[in-house]
């Protein structure tokens, strides 16, 4: 919001800021969610060092290009709309990565240059985003520990690190676990007075929004008729009252423990160490003023049904780290989600029926996947074949649907990576039905799956799509393990071979770094013994169904 700052908005922002000038607090981390004021905070820290406490300080980004772009667009924008900070700026000696005031400087850099963490000496040294750092700068150690030492040599130092979550392991979570004191947020029920924690176990809306007859405007009316329901007294809560909790709130030193149901539940510590050295704040979205408790009802009945989603609205909205249910998919757990319907048979819920082939060098391998709403599908058919011929016959099937109709197989994605040319030649004799893929390990950019064309000049005009294996894997394990805030979506049929769940369950997730220190995880085969043929079926069949628009199909009921 433009003009003077005014922390009456935002209260929670308030003791931060104090403990960033309290002389016995060396380290604060803030796993925040978003729309919560973070950035601004950091803003306003280098505002107080300008004007009030003058030290060399140095702000990390993720890349030298963020850096840059703040610099340019926030920090500079900052100075000279305040004139206790443009007094002292001197522009003609600024460069864009080096802001120079009186009395000290203000450097700016990007987590992947190890020269520029390593090269002065810092009193102040703040890091954004660490989540998205490299793990390692360079050859050299971790961005963070490179830049700590910089701030060695002076006594009254301070660090700041901030952060959305992203995984348990991830450094702002862990940050909040293993600092000196750990703290939440408590703010007073409007009715009974009792502080807690916002949680979203306790946004509700009408019930009757849950019926299958209701959901097609369950979207909009629950952004409109969402509240906050007080676990203590049961009443109602409105967005209009928020910001009377948010002012009469306060923060306090929390531990973790497991709840009977085995879930991390956070509970007042009672005797936190005095004068602590590193504190930790951790806040959700909830907590936001901007933000009403239907928009985060809304945000979560949009992403909990998608893995990947509902990943972005745990660690965006909800300031919790993504724990996926399962880095390794288990056999036993494809086994329990057989349904009551025939192989071969397309069930009557379905809508949209599509086909992998992974192309191997002398026979392929094939799936057929039925799909519905809510991106849920059934297992129709899989199996090996030995020539062309038979994966035409495959694409020209028709196939029987619970009602005794015909439905047609209408899209089938096949990999390029063997036999190429004679995989363009198929799907150039069969238009509209059947495409070549490439495979990306890669994350690709804006979608998991990207429209391009074959470069050969023969094949000129032919359509191939690139694949994000990574993405469709997750996608995957997340429908076979589904989190607790998740439906069965992804299904087999009654007496399925155990062939066909160890060929799904044969990769695991792992992480690795890459040459720039970067930390990614990728899907690897378990063993070298067990064939994943058929989790590559599965992949570009749930790509072509994204290809399909599958994510916007609705029960026949919510067209209406």
């Amino acid at each position: 919001m433009p003009g003077p700052w005014k922390t009456s908005r935002t209260p929670y922002l308030r003791e931060i800021m104090n403990n960033f000038k309290c002389r016995h607090v060396r380290r604060i981390s803030l796993c925040f969610g978003t729309q919560l004021g973070k950035s601004e905070t950091l803003m306003n820290m280098i505002g107080y060092c300008v004007d009030e406490d003058p030290g060399s300080m140095l702000m990390v980004y993720p890349t030298d290009e963020l850096a840059r772009s703040i610099s340019k667009n926030r920090i500079e924008p900052m100075i000279r709309s305040c004139p206790a900070l443009e007094s002292k700026w001197n522009p003609t000696a600024s460069e864009t990565l080096e802001v120079q005031f009186s009395g000290m400087y203000l450097a700016l850099v990007g987590a992947n240059s190890p020269s520029k963490l390593a090269s002065r000496p810092v009193k102040y040294l703040l890091f954004d985003e660490v989540d998205k750092f490299p793990v390692r700068s360079g050859k050299d150690s971790s961005p963070i520990e490179l830049a700590s030492e910089r701030t060695k040599t002076f006594s009254h130092r301070k660090e700041v690190l901030a952060s959305t979550p992203t995984y348990s392991e991830g450094v702002i979570w862990q940050e909040f676990l293993n600092s000196q004191v750990s703290k939440r947020y408590f703010v007073p029920c409007p009715h009974c007075g009792t502080m807690q924690q916002l949680e979203l176990k306790n946004i509700k809306w009408p019930e009757e929004l849950n019926s299958d007859s209701q959901k097609h405007d369950r979207d909009a009316r629950v952004l409109l008729e969402s509240w906050y329901e007080c676990p203590v007294c049961h009443e109602q809560i409105h967005d209009i009252e928020k910001l009377q909790m948010l002012i009469r709130g306060e923060w306090r030193p929390v531990r973790m423990e497991r709840d009977s149901s085995n879930k991390n539940i956070w509970i007042e510590e009672k005797d936190p160490r005095p004068k602590p050295e590193s504190i930790a704040y951790n806040l959700n979205s909830i907590y936001s003023p901007w933000v009403t408790f239907g928009q985060v009802a809304q945000k979560f009945l949009r992403s909990k049904d998608d893995p990947i989603s509902f990943m972005n609205f745990m660690n965006g909205w909800l300031a919790l780290p993504w724990e996926p249910s399962a880095a390794t998919m288990n056999s036993d757990a494809v086994m329990k989600l057989q349904r009551p319907y025939e192989r071969m048979t397309v069930p009557k819920e379905a809508l949209i029926l599509t086909c992998g082939i992974d192309v191997q060098l002398d026979h392929f391998w094939y799936e057929v996947r039925a799909w519905g709403p809510r991106i849920t599908s059934w297992l129709v058919d899989y199996g090996r074949l030995e020539t062309w011929g038979e994966v035409e016959r495959i694409l020209d099937k028709p196939w029987r649907t619970e009602q005794g109709e015909e439905i047609l197989l209408q899209l089938a994605f096949l990999d390029s990576g063997f036999r190429t040319d004679e995989v363009y030649e198929f799907c150039a004799t069969h238009p509209g039905v059947a495409f070549p893929t490439k495979g990306s390990s890669q994350a690709v950019t804006r979608s998991p799956l990207q429209e391009s064309q074959v470069e050969k000049s023969e094949w000129g005009g032919l359509k191939l799509f690139i694949v994000d294996t990574n993405y469709y894997k997750n996608f995957i394990s997340g429908r076979i393990h589904p989190s607790d805030e998740m439906l069965p979506r992804w299904f087999v049929y009654e007496g399925i071979h155990r062939e066909y769940a160890e060929q799904i369950c044969s990769e695991h997730r792992v992480k690795e770094v890459d040459g720039k220190g970067r930390v990614k995880e990728v899907w690897k085969p378990v063993t070298e013994h067990t064939p994943n043929h058929l989790l590559d079926c599965s992949v570009l069949a749930t790509a072509a169904a994204e290809r399909m628009g599958v994510r916007y199909l609705m029960p026949p009921n919510e067209n209406q």
